[in-house]
């Protein structure tokens, strides 16, 4: 009997200590339900204060209050976009929390997330108030400035929010009067990104951010009124990013980059996705010593020490990159992508199209200043299979000075086109008192191309002013100094490929010159190609 007794009590010890251990380890996660009555929560952020990391948040239909951050792993699940809303603040949603060691990993799903206006941003060096990011999401950067909170936003909507700065500080380049020009910059109209974004099924579209934004004409710069994102990887699938504007006008306005998305850094995956009809606009009215005056992209821009670049079945179509000066000139280039990254093999483009989409610049009347535009579907480089460049269109002007377009399509920064489709691209220049030039029609060539199994046809340039020229209708191929930013030019390889029916026009005298190729002391190689039907001739320099 004393050993039976023994055994039930070292039992009932070991089961004290079970039962400690189970006590001690994590808690269940818990859903919180959130509704307009009837439930624990009638706002999300109260649920959010009372929630534990790995809590989930269910939000019935229904318009919530925006303006809360949420600094938990946890999940937002709505009831669908078009049931459940969350509105208002600024921003209205923040993931996380600057200058922090740890930062969460967050999932939402199903909500529109709008209504947002954003005059500010953590970042507050330059003052309060010169730098405004995240109208509707702001993912803030930790401590050390490698990332931020880990986002994947799905089957959601990112719609209608607005950012603007409400003061300046001088970190502009040189003024006419010598002092820096007023600086103060606006990004993320829609989302403002520092850490690791996932977008997947979801619409971010119609979010404004500068002048755009109906909230005061303080900007000199707008970068990425649709997506800003600065440290971390950006995966867009099946997604659109759509009818977001950037703008800057007089008297500060400067530069406006990327209607769409604006990277910085990192990489970027994008797959069975659209950047439609996005804009960015500058309104400039300052002479032509201050610096750096013009549009950089219309739909998406991608620098910065970015390490690779995958785009595979998505369209980046119907983007407009324009940009006026009343004073001085003026710049506008690559109203679709814009690509800055040294290395050719980290890009791969597969099964897109970059259509539609309009390069624009303008020296006004009452300027003096010269214009410059270039790359309608955008500066490129990579590998480039199965793409099509068409319908892209670049127009320079300048009432008083000079004028040049270049790369109707683009100006390819080094790499190959496979069985790819180069057409019905459009170079416009008007130059009534000065040089009026037009240069490759289809393709710049700035550093090289391979041409493989590809087609470049029905691309047109047409020239108009005192003086000028017209060359390249389909490739244009020069050595440096003459290529643009100090590109060397070719070399061209031409690889069962065909140049055909491009076309060159111009003011009378004007030299029309390689109606289907213009090469100028550059290797070429073309191996079973065709140059033929072009206008006015086939190759000059060949």
């Amino acid at each position: 009997m004393k050993t039976q007794r023994v055994k039930v009590l070292l039992l009932a010890g070991l089961l004290a200590i079970a039962a400690a251990a189970i006590g001690s380890g994590p808690a269940t996660a818990a859903t919180l339900a959130v509704c307009p009555s009837g439930c624990a929560f009638s706002q999300i952020g109260p649920a959010l204060a009372a929630a534990k990391n790995g809590d989930t948040i269910s939000i019935a239909a229904g318009t919530y209050n925006g303006g809360f951050t949420i600094d938990k792993s946890i999940d937002l699940a709505g009831a669908g976009s078009a049931r459940t809303t969350i509105s208002g603040g600024g921003p209205v949603v923040a993931i996380g929390t600057h200058d922090t060691s740890s930062e969460p990993t967050v999932a939402i799903d199903g909500v529109t997330i709008t209504g947002g206006v954003t005059r500010s941003s953590w970042q507050i060096g330059a003052g309060v108030g010169v730098i405004a990011r995240g109208g509707g999401v702001e993912i803030p950067p930790n401590s050390d400035f490698s990332g931020g909170a880990t986002v994947t936003i799905s089957r959601s909507v990112v719609t209608g929010n607005r950012v603007a700065p409400t003061a300046t500080a001088p970190f502009g380049p040189t003024c006419p009067n010598g002092d820096p020009c007023p600086f103060a910059a606006a990004s993320g109209g829609g989302i403002d990104n520092w850490g690791s974004l996932t977008l997947a099924s979801t619409t971010v579209s119609n979010n404004l951010i500068g002048s755009a934004s109906g909230l005061g004409d303080v900007a000199s710069d707008a970068d990425g009124a649709g997506i800003s994102n600065w440290l971390g990887p950006l995966t867009i699938t099946n997604s659109a990013i759509s009818g977001n504007q950037a703008a800057v006008t007089a008297p500060n306005g400067r530069s406006a980059d990327a209607g769409g998305i604006f990277l910085v850094g990192r990489t970027l995956t994008m797959s069975n996705s659209s950047v439609l009809d996005n804009s960015a606009t500058v309104e400039a009215g300052l002479p032509s010593s201050v610096e750096d005056l013009g549009v950089a992209a219309g739909g998406m821009h991608l620098t910065g020490d970015v390490q690779a670049v995958t785009i595979s079945n998505s369209s980046i179509s119907g983007n407009l990159a324009t940009a006026t000066n009343t004073l001085g000139d003026i710049g506008a280039s690559s109203a679709g992508l814009h690509i800055d990254i040294a290395d050719s093999n980290s890009v791969m483009l597969s099964n897109d199209l970059i259509g539609g989409n309009t390069a624009r610049a303008a020296a006004l009347p009452g300027s003096r200043g010269n214009a410059d535009a270039s790359s309608g579907a955008g500066e490129i480089t990579g590998t480039l299979t199965n793409v099509r460049l068409t319908g892209n269109s670049v127009d320079a002007s300048s009432a008083a000075g000079n004028a040049t377009a270049e790369g109707g399509a683009t100006v390819f920064d080094g790499g190959t086109f496979t069985n790819s489709l180069i057409g019905d691209n459009h170079l416009s220049v008007s130059s009534p008192h000065g040089s009026a030039v037009a240069r490759g029609a289809g393709i710049w060539v700035a550093v090289s191309l391979t041409l493989r199994n590809s087609t470049v046809s029905g691309n047109t340039a047409d020239s108009r002013g005192a003086s000028g020229s017209v060359r390249g209708g389909g490739i244009f191929d020069i050595p440096f100094p003459d290529g643009p930013d100090g590109a060397p030019g070719g070399p061209l390889v031409l690889q069962n490929s065909n140049l055909t029916g491009n076309v060159l026009t111009g003011s009378a005298g004007f030299p029309l010159q390689g109606g289907g190729l213009y090469v100028q002391n550059e290797p070429l190689t073309s191996t079973n190609s065709v140059i033929a039907n072009n206008t006015p001739d086939q190759c000059f320099g060949c």
